[in-house]
């Protein structure tokens, strides 16, 4: 993997938008895409699962947003995934607490995290310090 991997931030909240890209930025992360909802990143994924440079190597996915929820994009995701040839970690964010979420949650194999929002700096450094060694 490259030091500065490509990150993808899926959320209909421009303030959690705001807070990732600050702290990715801090641990000089500069290759960020956002996207306001789940529909044009899936669309892009099935569109360019043949070229890895377009794909990302880690996506932060809102649970909760209009059109397509978290847990309607891994769906859809899992359909794609076996023609990538390319690991892709999902990290789930969201400001539920609810357990049924988190349980959810677990039952995908593609979701490699899970957290409450906001994130803080020192788990998204963990993230991205794990990420950067594969």
């Amino acid at each position: 993997m490259n030091q500065n991997p490509l990150v993808w931030i899926i959320d209909d909240d421009d303030i959690s938008k705001y807070v990732i890209k600050r702290y990715l930025n801090q641990l000089a992360v500069t290759k960020i895409i956002d996207f306001p909802d789940s529909v044009q990143p899936l669309k892009l994924i099935q569109d360019n699962h043949n070229s890895l440079d377009e794909l990302p190597d880690i996506i932060f996915l809102d649970l909760h947003m209009p059109i397509l929820n978290g847990f309607d994009f891994i769906k859809d995701f899992k359909a794609i995934a076996p023609k990538i040839d390319k690991k892709i970690n999902i990290v789930m964010l969201t400001s539920s607490i609810n357990a049924e979420d988190v349980d959810q949650a677990k039952t995908f194999p593609e979701i490699s995290d899970y957290f409450i929002k906001p994130i803080k700096h020192r788990d998204l450094a963990r993230i991205m310090n794990i990420e950067l060694k594969q």
